[in-house]
C-alpha cells in the first residue's frame, strides 16, 4: 500500500500514529505528496485532491481520514480503536469528528492567512476563531469520561497537535488571531491527559522526515 501525505517538521499525523499503533509500517509505503503544488500528482489518483490518500494493493484509493483510520483499524490484532458497537462507538465517533472539526477549522484560517491582511476577511476569522474555542472547551468538557486510548482521543491528539505547532506563526499572519494563545490555559483537565499521551511513542515517530 501507498500512503500519501504531506509530512511536516515537528508533527506526526493522526494516519502515522495509527500505523505505529497498528504496527503497519512495513505494509505502507509513504509518499510525500503537496496537495496545493501545481504539478501534484493527487488529484489523478484522488479526484478531491486531498491528502491523506491510501492506494490499495488491488488497485483501489480510500480517502479521507475517516475511512483511511477505521480501514487500518481492521487489519491489526491489538485492541480496536474503534469500538464495534453500543453507546462507547457513538461518543467515540463525536469525539473524532469533532477533532476532526478542530483541525479542518484552523486549516481555513491557516489558507485565509495566506491573503495580505487587507484583503483578510476578518469577521470570517474571528468566527473559525470562535469555533476553535467551543471546540477546546467541549474537549476539556469530554477529559472526564475518557477510558481506553480509542479513535476519537487519538484524531483529538492529532489536532491539538497540530495547532499548537502551527498557531505561533499562523497568528502572527493572520488578522486578529492572538499567536500566544495557550490551548491548554484554564483547561486544566484537558492539560492533564494530554502530558503523557505525548510521551508516547506512537505519537513521536513520523513515517517520513520532512524536508
Amino acid at each position: 500500500m501507498k500512503l500519501l501525505y504531506t509530512p511536516i517538521k515537528g508533527y506526526v499525523h493522526t494516519v502515522e500514529a495509527l500505523i505505529n499503533y497498528a504496527g503497519l509500517r512495513d505494509r505502507i509505503e509513504p509518499v510525500a505528496t503537496r496537495p496545493f503544488e501545481p504539478d501534484t500528482p493527487l488529484p489523478s489518483v484522488n479526484p478531491l485532491g486531498k491528502v491523506p490518500t491510501l492506494l490499495l494493493d488491488s488497485g483501489e484509493y480510500l480517502a479521507g481520514g475517516p475511512v483511511i483510520y477505521e480501514y487500518l483499524d481492521s487489519l491489526h490484532r491489538r485492541r480496536r480503536l474503534y469500538p464495534a458497537k453500543g453507546p462507547q462507538r457513538w461518543t467515540t465517533l463525536r469525539q473524532a469528528w469533532m477533532a476532526d472539526g478542530l483541525f479542518d477549522t484552523f486549516v481555513l484560517v491557516i489558507i485565509e492567512s495566506w491573503q495580505p491582511p487587507e484583503q483578510q476577511r476578518r469577521e470570517y476569522l474571528a468566527r473559525c476563531w470562535r469555533k476553535v474555542v467551543g471546540i477546546l472547551d467541549q474537549i476539556e468538557r469530554d477529559v472526564p469520561g475518557y477510558g481506553r486510548l480509542d479513535i476519537g482521543q487519538m484524531r483529538t491528539v492529532g489536532a491539538l497537535q497540530f495547532l499548537r505547532l502551527k498557531l505561533p506563526t499562523i497568528g502572527k499572519a493572520a488578522s486578529g488571531i492572538d499567536p500566544s494563545y495557550d490551548l491548554l490555559a484554564g483547561r486544566p483537565q484537558l492539560a492533564e491527559w494530554l502530558k503523557p499521551l505525548l510521551r508516547k511513542k506512537l505519537f513521536r515517530e513520523p513515517l517520513l522526515r520532512p524536508e
